[in-house]
């Protein structure tokens, strides 16, 4: 790889880091994209190359929010126990996906987030100053095991899972649905990690400036957020999400690809 590539692929990690720790996703949903549109790289290598960089940013991150005290830890061990076993599931699993069954899955994943989160729009104005959330395991279970599932088939950490359990079905404000999630994105994401790394999915070309960018990104990433108010984070989630998904869609429509 040249200087140059190295140098957009650390930009990139950075970028996507910053974001996706504003607004609890990791980061993958935009490393995906810009990985499957503009390098072409395999489902399975994306899946595992991007989940390094989401566990780099989110790592990086949470120590910022647990300093802050923005994540909210009764929810961490169940989600992290349900994630182990599917992780390994979702590692299986994206080696038999084509490439677009991958782009078409993740593009509609992303438009559904949106459209959630976009519903969640008009009340984070007025978010109260406590939540109420029913500390049930076994719900924080059952999310954990979709959270394996999509972070280690997709490579976005499990942050589709959480932002809209959070954010919509718990109602906790979206700066404590950001740090929760990223900390749960941590604890989960080795997992799938090391099962890519077996099945060898995993670009160590790309994914070295991308994870120098994720760290970066990361640690810089909570201050921003606490000068970010919650609506704008919302409107931010569902632009890049949407044109994530727009660009997935084109890749397809108008120029064909199939790699």
């Amino acid at each position: 790889m040249t200087p140059l590539g190295a140098l957009s692929l650390f930009l990139v990690g950075v970028g996507a880091s910053v974001f996706g720790s504003l607004v609890g996703l990791g980061g993958g949903f935009v490393v995906i994209p810009v990985l499957r549109i503009f390098y072409g790289i395999p489902p399975a290598e994306v899946a595992g190359t991007s989940l390094v960089l989401v566990f780099a940013n989110t790592a990086a991150s949470s120590i910022g929010f647990l300093r802050a005290r923005r994540v909210d830890p009764k929810l961490v061990l169940p989600f992290a126990i349900g994630a182990v076993p599917t992780s390994i599931i979702g590692v299986i699993a994206v080696r038999h996906f084509s490439s677009v069954v991958f782009d078409t899955a993740y593009g509609i994943m992303l438009v559904i987030l949106a459209g959630l989160v976009l519903r969640r729009r008009t009340e984070a104005a007025a978010e109260p100053a406590t939540y109420a959330w029913v500390y049930d395991w076994r719900v924080g279970l059952a999310g954990g095991l979709a959270i394996g599932f999509f972070s280690s088939a997709f490579g976005i950490g499990g942050g589709f899972v959480m932002v809209p359990l959070l954010l919509l079905a718990a109602r906790m404000p979206p700066h404590i649905v950001a740090a929760t999630s990223a900390f749960v994105i941590t604890t989960t994401a080795p997992v799938g990690i090391l099962g890519h790394a077996y099945f060898g999915d995993i670009d160590w070309t790309v994914m070295v400036p991308l994870v120098i960018g994720g760290l970066v990104g990361g640690s810089i990433a909570p201050p921003i957020a606490r000068r970010v108010s919650s609506p704008a984070l919302i409107t931010l989630l569902a632009i890049a999400l949407i044109a994530a998904a727009a660009g997935l869609a084109l890749r397809h429509i108008v120029f064909g690809a199939s790699g």
